[in-house]
């Protein structure tokens, strides 16, 4: 009797954890603001995949439970021989897939770059990926036909010399994702400063990374200077830095990279995420449910602001950004000069410096803000502070009150940049900031990044070559000989 009251508690609780994690909605306000997707209307992807695959655990566990002396042994081999069954069969589908599949990517211990030798082309639509998304949907930029050609490294450049005056590191914001190769920065920069100039660029990449590329590359194009463009978005992330020797980093990779679960995840959004007749702010207010109505409202709250129209009047253009984006300008400088990712990127740069200095070349930090760092200072105004408490508070609690919250961001918005341009300075780094130049354009109308994605469109690359162009022509380059 004891052994079957057992049964039944455990198999009341594999039912109850079943039925919670169903009835329990995913943040879809916090997923909207990070840009991920929504499936059924209440579930991010993570959430949902791991309620599919507990249905057939449960139900193992279940068979496994209720199992006797007599039929306990069966069922365990039973159970070991389905598993396997199926384990196996997919490891073999998925090493086939990733065997058929072109690889875009050429990766190294330290490094990586794309296919050499390759044409790529396609279309950027600047619209938001996901079916539900911000509550009062705004235009984007208009739809670029984009080629992306590849040399014979694997790196983006139409050209092919012995020799280049100036050599670029960093990662998508120097390689130019989302626009076409004409309309790259260092293509505009080599005809603006009469220079030539090799793009060294790799979307993903980090300054541990950079260092690398310019050892294995940069150095035997015999440059005159080194732009080493640090992105603020991602480049000071601790996760750059952690270890990737481990068995369970390698595991993890060889997961995340393969073709059968990101085929099976692409068929989940594909057919549970579309929204064709709700809008995201109707899929939460559906149902009769508290829960639906709190969620509802506090989507409408944080999110009912963007994206938001700079600058006011008729030649407005729309921008969204992420919630962990602006929280990213909440730390303070001692939080930021603690991290692992401010402190690595410091080595880097150090050790950047080291290997051109020996190599008698300029090195030049090029820093680019993310779009909160240059829309911040134009919105303040017009962003109601109940609103943007609202917005952070989708990931941070320990916020202050609403009507202290702007000032003490602003207080904080340049601490990254103000701390790098101190390095560089104490480092004898050169130091371009593109922030000022990039918020003034925005604040004259023009469209300098994409609505829905972080990247510069067109128009921001050409400022961002005048902008560098500017200090060339202040610090002049030695031109090559031929």
């Amino acid at each position: 009797m004891k052994g079957r009251v057992e049964k039944w508690i455990k198999t009341a609780i594999i039912a109850a954890v079943n039925v919670l994690l169903w009835a329990i909605p995913s943040n879809v306000a916090y997923l909207i603001a990070q840009n991920r997707d929504v499936l059924l209307g209440r579930y991010g992807v993570a959430h949902l995949t791991w309620m599919f695959l507990l249905i057939p655990i449960s139900i193992i566990a279940l068979y496994l439970i209720w199992s006797n002396e007599k039929n306990k042994k069966k069922r365990q081999f039973q159970v070991t021989a389905l598993t396997l069954s199926i384990i196996v069969p997919i490891l073999l589908v998925d090493l086939l897939m990733r065997l058929a599949q072109p690889k875009q990517y050429i990766m190294h211990k330290d490094y990586y770059h794309r296919a050499p030798n390759t044409i790529v082309h396609g279309t950027i639509h600047d619209v938001p990926e996901n079916a539900f998304s911000y509550p009062e949907m705004r235009p984007g930029y208009p739809d670029i036909e984009y080629t992306l050609t590849t040399d014979e490294r694997g790196f983006r450049n139409k050209t092919n010399l012995e020799k280049y005056d100036i050599v670029a590191l960093g990662d998508s914001f120097a390689e130019g994702s989302n626009v076409t190769d004409d309309d790259l920065w260092a293509g505009i920069l080599a005809q603006k400063s009469k220079l030539t100039v090799y793009n060294l660029g790799m979307a993903g990449g980090h300054p541990g990374i950079y260092l690398e590329t310019l050892k294995r590359f940069g150095i035997t194009l015999s440059p005159k200077m080194i732009l080493c463009m640090i992105y603020e978005g991602n480049d000071f992330r601790d996760s750059n830095y952690k270890r990737e020797d481990t068995f369970g980093h390698h595991v993890s990779n060889y997961f995340k990279s393969s073709p059968m679960r990101l085929a099976l995840q692409e068929l989940l959004i594909g057919r549970l995420g579309s929204a064709e007749s709700k809008t995201s702010e109707d899929s939460l207010t559906s149902g009769d449910s508290h829960a639906a109505s709190d969620n509802a409202d506090t989507h409408t709250s944080a999110l009912s602001w963007l994206p938001v129209a700079v600058p006011d009047g008729p030649d407005a253009k729309y921008y969204a950004f992420t919630v962990k984006s602006l929280l990213a300008h909440f730390q303070t400088k001692d939080t930021f000069l603690r991290s692992k990712g401010c402190k690595q990127t410091f080595v880097n740069l150090r050790q950047i410096k080291e290997i051109c200095n020996s190599n008698n070349i300029r090195t030049i930090t090029v820093y680019a803000p993310d779009k909160s760092h240059v829309l911040l200072p134009l919105i303040r105004h017009n962003v109601p502070p109940e609103s943007l408490r609202a917005f952070m508070a989708l990931k941070e609690n320990n916020l202050p009150p609403s009507d202290e919250l702007m000032d003490t961001v602003m207080a904080r918005l340049d601490v990254k940049e103000s701390a790098v341009k101190e390095f560089c300075r104490q480092e004898s780094i050169g130091f371009i900031s593109l922030t000022e130049p990039l918020r003034e354009g925005i604040a004259q109308g023009r469209q300098l990044y994409f609505t829905y994605d972080d990247h510069w469109t067109p128009t921001g690359h050409e400022v961002v070559a005048n902008t560098i162009s500017h200090y060339i022509n202040e610090h002049p380059v030695v031109k090559t000989d031929d």
